[in-house]
């Protein structure tokens, strides 16, 4: 067997303690970068050892060393995240720097590996650069493209509260992975060979599934379904290929009933794979939600959320669910999380739609339309949230303002009909939807 062969039968936590043996690094400090125990580097260093077929580490160094360029698996994201020499003199921006590369492990999708920000390193697919300033007040966290270096995304952030790198840590793991997505997803529109495919079209179908249009559906469906993956990443394909079926589902763009056994087929391939898996229970629950049973459903999600609190798609569903099942309280308590965990209003249309419903069905009708209003300020042409202004002006009374904010959304929305208005309010329960239709009916007088 060639060691190119050698190597990529090595898993990426294999994959990343070998990066730290070419560097040098010891078993002590590997344990320190990779944030593991002493006894679970040994193990790892006997499975290598074992899978190249060497005795000690310096052997393992030079049995890849004539193909470390290429040594990484086509199917393989990497990440460097790097830092300044100094980094270690800031004891909090040191705190953040760790918190963000444990972070990026528990999605259980790419290669990380991290390094000194001036070491000349060619294999990465991306690089997310932290860096502090003189005085250690300020983090400088960059997100670069890894073959060229060109700047995705970047902010400074004043670490003004020492207890508080925790929460910093989540939320900007939160933006930068979303960013990574958005980034793949332009990088596939203008190569469409992009590799390694499988993250660029995932990406592109998250991004391009929000914009909720049937072209954009189609080419993604088709997209997912002729990748090949294997490994840890297969069921993360998987499960995002469940995603765009369950979106053909509620838009109805498919047959339902064929598309609920597809989902059906894939949860238990995921399961299969590895059932302790994020993504296979992501997929369980989105086929338990079809199936209509929506406990099970908030089991899996729930479950996910213990082993990766930063999954926002995880607890937007979760909202849904509560309310479906009459749980207002935990429904606003975890959009309080999500407004906690996603930093400058990245999710705050969703958020505030979400919180003026669960307001609304609660009869709580001024701060139903205190928090539409917010949401109008900076996105007047949103639906619902104006919807929402109508209904509590209805139940209040004030028709005069009803009549106004009518005019208003129709101006925006000329063509809104009551199919529209039907699919809005499809998600809730029978009783829920009656209460809804009868506050908003008067829009189409």
């Amino acid at each position: 067997m060639s060691e190119r062969c050698k190597v990529q039968g090595l898993t990426n936590r294999q994959l990343e303690v070998l990066d730290l043996l070419r560097k040098g690094l010891t078993n002590a400090e590997i344990c320190r970068a990779l944030n593991i125990s002493e006894n679970t580097v040994k193990i790892h260093l006997a499975n290598i050892y074992k899978t190249l077929e060497v005795s000690n580490r310096t052997e393992a160094v030079a049995a890849v060393a004539e193909t470390a360029e290429n040594w990484v698996n086509s199917d393989e994201v990497r990440i460097r995240v790097i830092h300044d020499s100094d980094i270690k003199d800031h004891p909090l921006v040191y705190e953040l720097f760790h918190g963000i590369v444990e972070n990026f492990q528990e999605y259980r999708l790419f290669l990380i590996n991290t390094g000194l920000s001036d070491e000349i390193v060619q294999d990465s697919t991306y690089q997310i650069k932290i860096s502090a300033s003189q005085d250690g007040n300020q983090a400088f966290i960059s997100l670069l493209q890894g073959n060229n270096k060109a700047i995705i995304w970047s902010q400074n952030l004043k670490l003004d509260d020492a207890s508080a790198i925790d929460l910093y840590a989540d939320q900007y793991s939160i933006v930068l992975f979303r960013n990574m997505i958005i980034s793949a997803a332009k990088v596939l529109e203008q190569n469409s060979n992009a590799s390694p495919a499988w993250w660029y079209a995932t990406s592109y179908s998250i991004i391009k599934s929000e914009n909720r249009s049937r072209d954009c559906f189609e080419k993604c469906m088709s997209m997912l379904q002729s990748l090949t993956v294997e490994g840890d990443i297969r069921n993360y394909v998987l499960c995002s290929q469940a995603s765009i079926y369950y979106l053909g589902i509620s838009e109805n763009w498919v047959n339902g009933e064929e598309f609920v056994k597809k989902i059906g087929e894939l949860a238990c391939d995921t399961m299969r794979n590895n059932p302790s898996s994020a993504y296979s229970m992501f997929t369980m629950a989105l086929y338990n939600i079809l199936l209509g049973k929506k406990n099970e459903a908030i089991v899996y999600f729930e479950g996910i959320l213990l082993s990766n609190p930063l999954n926002v798609m995880c607890r937007r569903l979760l909202v849904q669910l509560y309310m479906l099942m009459g749980r207002e309280e935990d429904a606003l308590k975890q959009l309080d999380e999500i407004a906690r965990l996603v930093p400058n209003g990245m999710d705050q249309p969703f958020q505030f739609v979400a919180k003026a419903m669960i307001y609304f069905l609660q009869g709580n009708y001024d701060f139903c339309e205190k928090v539409s209003r917010q949401v109008l300020m900076f996105h007047p042409e949103i639906p619902f949230a104006r919807l929402f202004v109508i209904a509590c002006n209805n139940k209040k009374g004030n028709l005069d303002e009803v009549k106004k904010q009518v005019k208003i959304f129709y101006e925006y929305h000329p063509n809104f009909t009551r199919n529209d208005l039907e699919r809005f309010i499809g998600g809730v329960s029978p009783n829920l939807k009656q209460i809804l239709l009868e506050a908003i009916q008067n829009i189409f007088d």
